[in-house]
C-alpha cells in the first residue's frame, strides 16, 4: 500500500486556514482571537475545526460576535 508523511501545518498556514473556514462560515476571527485559541488549545487541524464549529454555533445563539470573552464563556458553560 501508499505510505504518506504527515507533517503538522506551520502557524501562519494554519491561521489562513482557519481564517477560511471562518470566512466561509461569515464568522470574523481577529488577530486577537486567532492568538488565543493558538496559545492555548490544540493545534491540530480537527480540534481547531471543532473548536471554530462550537464557537460559531455559541456566537449564534447568543447573537455575539466572537471575542475572546465569548470564548472564555463559551468554555465555562459548555
Amino acid at each position: 500500500g501508499h505510505v504518506f508523511e504527515l507533517q503538522l501545518l506551520p502557524e501562519a498556514e494554519l491561521r489562513a486556514v482557519l481564517r477560511r473556514a471562518a470566512d466561509a462560515r461569515g464568522v470574523f476571527l481577529s488577530d486577537e482571537v486567532m492568538d488565543f485559541v493558538l496559545r492555548r488549545f490544540s493545534r491540530d487541524l480537527g480540534s481547531l475545526m471543532q473548536l471554530l464549529d462550537m464557537l460559531d454555533g455559541f456566537a449564534l445563539r447568543n447573537k455575539r460576535a466572537i471575542t475572546i470573552p465569548l470564548l472564555k464563556t463559551m468554555l465555562e458553560t459548555e
